[in-house]
């Protein structure tokens, strides 16, 4: 992983925000109920769905995709459920990355003025079943200029049904050339089977309400010992 940009300051959260923000064309649109109506049916369909479960309890994910990652293509997104899959298991590279608990060390540190710490915080909050803040975070790094940040969004945006914005985020993927697998090495030997997130990283999550942006979820200085934990271990491989 490489390192982000130098702190910034705070001063600037405004203007990186404003860079990574789309158009709400969803407002009064309850997409969690959405999400419920499209698991049902798939798990009517063929009996094995997809779960995102409880904040802080395991995750299993069921891995039935082919092994390589999710590629951009014009026009074009994945199902959501590959899309969730793919969203999944690339949280999982990302925290597992060498620097990760040094980049979101410095995120804390930095007053969340950083873009690769904002990653690594995103995919966090992900793997914790908390969907929104993940979202929030994503396009902040997005803004300041993190492409794969850019793929979490394009595929984000696929597993909800949110189509529109997802190929506005893969369009930007193929402008910047961006390949997942050149990037973060070949999906299959980094395919999770089942995440666990301890309750003792999402107690250092909490939320602090912005006027205009709704509540943001922020990291605790504790955090960054029990992402070292958690990781400790060597990442799952597929």
């Amino acid at each position: 992983m490489t390192d982000g940009p130098a702190p910034q300051p705070r001063g600037r959260l405004e203007n990186l925000l404003a860079r990574a923000r789309t158009r709400d064309r969803y407002s009064g649109y309850d997409v969690a109920a959405a999400e419920a109506r499209l698991r049902r049916r798939r798990a009517a369909r063929h009996g094995c769905p997809l779960h995102e479960h409880p904040r802080s309890a395991p995750r299993p994910v069921f891995v039935a995709w082919p092994p390589a990652w999710t590629e951009p293509t014009p026009g074009g997104s994945p199902n959501g459920d590959r899309a969730w899959s793919d969203l999944t298991t690339m949280s999982v590279v990302v925290l597992h990355a060498p620097r990760a608990d040094r980049d979101l060390e410095r995120f804390v540190q930095a007053h969340c003025a950083d873009r690769t710490g904002a990653l690594v915080f995103a995919c966090l909050l992900h793997l914790a079943g908390h969907g929104d803040g993940a979202r929030f975070w994503w396009q902040f790094a997005a803004g300041a200029g993190d492409s794969t940040a850019e793929y979490c969004l394009f595929l984000d945006h696929s597993r909800r049904g949110e189509y529109h914005d997802a190929g506005i985020w893969g369009d930007r993927l193929l402008s910047g050339d961006f390949e997942p697998t050149r990037v973060w090495g070949d999906r299959s030997r980094a395919a999770a089977t089942v995440v666990r997130l301890p309750e003792d990283v999402t107690v250092h999550i909490t939320e602090r309400h912005h006027p205009d942006l709704g509540p943001i979820p922020l990291p605790g200085p504790p955090i960054v010992q029990e992402l070292r934990a958690l990781t400790s271990a060597p990442a799952p491989a597929g």
